[in-house]
């Protein structure tokens, strides 16, 4: 369903692309925002994404994506961004490059075991080329926070009535976790990030990765924030395959140094975070956040 009107949309699209539009498909995803397939007069398409916030949007992400482009990495042209007022709100469209394919998250039952080791590798090169990228400090900032008490009280209550009082003792145990990460360790080395790297954002054509969408969350931060994104939201198949990125990743720079052990705390920082969202996450995400807690808390409190 079109929320945006379609004269606004088409309007935009004229005016980036000099096209009449023809149709406009919805697309799943897209984070935060309204995400259109929109097929152009001629048989051409591009992707039209569509914000509500108080400032200006995609600027930041259009800017990065060209960054990232300049090393390899395979993401869309930003054909063109457009910024309006509509009944007191301002509307922000990023026009892009549409790039075919479907997501590897969508694909990973269909295809075979060999075909997803290759896939998830080369993503893993991908995943390097990204941090490959020196840049001034743009974008969004994943910063590990100091768990405050009242919010981990609060999501530990969530998850005893969820799922019991033993897994509200993981979460207490990561929140330590991270606490002494945070207080005394040197700060981790920082790049540019996608900042939601999974396989629901690698697109697949013709049996290779030909894009990494969704860019709105990344920025300069450190690489162990992109290895633990893959961790916690990779989902059943590969969420436990790090490994495959990392080897992949090894075509290019050495993973260990990237990550330089702070992979443990991103991870711990984002599983917190989802299991104290107002939407809830579905029982098999609230349990993918609890089972990467226990793993690396685990050897922690038994002194290993």
């Amino acid at each position: 369903m079109v929320t945006t009107p379609r004269s606004l949309i088409d309007s935009v699209v004229r005016s980036v692309c000099g096209r009449e539009v023809e149709r406009l498909v919805p697309l799943a995803g897209g984070g935060m925002n309204e995400t259109y397939r929109v097929e152009l007069a001629g048989d051409d398409a591009v992707v039209v994404r569509i914000a509500r916030q108080e400032v200006p949007w995609f600027v930041d992400e259009a800017y990065l994506m060209t960054e990232a482009r300049a090393v390899g990495v395979p993401t869309a042209e930003v054909l063109g961004l457009e910024h309006l007022d509509h009944d007191g709100r301002l509307l922000s469209f990023s026009v892009q490059q549409f790039l075919p394919g479907r997501s590897l998250g969508e694909l990973v039952g269909e295809l075979s075991a060999a075909e997803l080791e290759r896939l998830v590798l080369d993503a893993g090169e991908i995943l390097a080329r990204v941090h490959s990228v020196g840049l001034e400090d743009r974008g969004v900032r994943h910063v590990l926070r100091l768990p405050e008490e009242h919010e981990i009280t609060r999501v530990a209550g969530i998850v005893r009535e969820a799922f019991g009082s033993a897994e509200a003792a993981v979460v207490e145990r990561g929140a330590e976790f991270l606490r002494r990460q945070v207080t005394t360790r040197a700060a981790p080395p920082v790049s540019l990030v996608h900042g939601d790297f999974c396989p629901k954002n690698l697109l697949i054509h013709d049996g290779a990765v030909v894009g990494i969408i969704d860019w709105e969350f990344a920025g300069r931060t450190a690489p162990a924030y992109d290895f633990a994104q893959w961790e916690v939201d990779a989902g059943e198949v590969l969420q436990d395959r790090l490994d495959l990125v990392r080897r992949g990743y090894a075509r290019i720079a050495d993973p260990e140094s990237a990550e330089a052990g702070w992979t443990p705390p991103f991870a711990i920082d984002w599983a917190l975070e989802k299991l104290g969202w107002k939407n809830p996450a579905s029982p098999a995400q609230a349990r993918r956040c609890l089972d990467v807690i226990a793993r690396y808390t685990t050897p922690w409190t038994q002194g290993g």
